[in-house]
């Protein structure tokens, strides 16, 4: 199962979890050139989606998670479910785009 939250809110999912923290991300609230155009949009908008998406490293964190949640997935034996937790300030934007 794939969670995205926001830490700003307190609402973290419970349990043992893959984390993947995407606050080092590009939000479109924090950049004056687009914040008017995407403050109420999710990271369900094709714009928001790629604005997150050209951030330095996107690639690299998605890539990281996935790595690690594919190298839990082929543990010998394994008797457990992977979930993976996807979080960022607001929940709305960075975390919904790479959930």
């Amino acid at each position: 199962m794939i969670v995205s939250y926001g830490d700003g809110h307190h609402d973290a999912p419970r349990g043992d979890a893959l984390r993947i923290d995407t606050r080092p991300l590009r939000n479109p609230p924090s950049d004056p050139v687009v914040r008017e155009r995407m403050l109420n949009a999710t990271g369900l908008d094709p714009h928001v989606q790629a604005y997150v998406r050209a951030t330095p490293g996107f690639e690299r964190i998605v890539q990281r998670g996935l790595d690690h949640a594919l190298a839990l997935l082929a543990l010998p034996g394994r008797r457990f479910r992977v979930d993976i937790h996807v979080t960022c300030g607001g929940r709305r934007r960075r975390s919904v785009v790479v959930a």
